[in-house]
């Protein structure tokens, strides 16, 4: 919803949900970035882990009636807070932004106008630029392109960033929220399920920029591509995915896994 919107009670196109938990400084940079965005018919939940930083005092204090705050414990658990956001929403279209990743201002103008337009594609992704502080790394984080089949594509690995994601909101009343399962990577998991049924779309111009942490290097690589293996398998399992499909697929993620486990030696 636009303010006017907002005013009048109007369902928002589109509903923004930012998880977060004491990220008080950065979170402030990720807001305004959504707030500012050209299209401006959306609404803003903020689902906070019970952060004590702050947080909450900030967002209260936003002078805008698109925002809406909560708290809610997630255990360590992000997906239970992404999930209580989307059981929040009330608009067409979900919006996913980490809260220390910023979004360029046109982000949700050119998906939503995507979306309108393919009344068949349930996803819509874009590109991301990676940045460190005042430094740009990567223009674009992500070559990989694809015209046809996107399941076939991410079941080589998560090639989404989570903060690009433009969903349809019915695709989670059709097949279920995000998996809670901490072991295997949420949004990869229902990328899955959603790639496997629906047809995807993607906008080659990088319309976020990923924040890269210090700590953000081959360790935590190596730990995520484990999550991400096993999330394969998990989807393969439930949606019986003939197995010369997935394994080859598998053995290319165990290699990327066994690189980034010497990478961080």
């Amino acid at each position: 919803m636009d303010e006017a919107s907002a005013m009048q009670g109007k369902p928002p196109c589109v509903s923004v949900i930012v998880t977060t938990y004491k990220r008080a400084k950065l979170l402030a940079e990720t807001l305004d970035s959504i707030l500012v965005q050209s299209f401006t018919d959306f609404e803003l939940i903020i689902v906070d882990n019970m952060s004590e930083d702050g947080t909450g005092e900030y967002v209260t204090g936003i002078d805008d009636p698109r925002v809406r705050y909560f708290r809610n414990a997630n255990h360590g658990v992000i997906a239970v807070n992404r999930n209580f956001g989307i059981q929040q929403a009330l608009g067409k279209y979900v919006a996913f932004c980490d809260d220390d990743d910023l979004w360029l201002a046109d982000k949700l103008k050119q998906q939503v106008k995507l979306l309108e337009q393919h009344a068949d594609v349930a996803l819509c992704y874009a590109q991301a630029e990676s940045f460190m502080g005042d430094k740009t790394l990567a223009a674009r984080m992500n070559r990989r392109e694809v015209r046809a089949n996107h399941f076939f594509q991410l079941l080589r690995g998560n090639f989404f960033p989570n903060s690009s994601v433009l969903i349809r909101r019915d695709v989670f009343e059709e097949l279920g929220m995000l998996t809670e399962d901490a072991s295997l990577r949420e949004d990869y998991e229902m990328w899955l399920r959603i790639a496997v049924r629906h047809r995807l779309m993607g906008v080659e111009a990088s319309l976020i920029r990923y924040r890269v942490h210090p700590t953000n290097v081959a360790g935590n690589r190596t730990a995520e591509t484990l999550r991400a293996i096993r999330t394969v398998r998990s989807v393969a399992s439930k949606l019986d995915i003939p197995p010369y499909l997935v394994w080859p697929n598998i053995g290319f993620q165990f290699l990327k896994y066994l690189f980034y486990r010497l990478a961080s030696r």
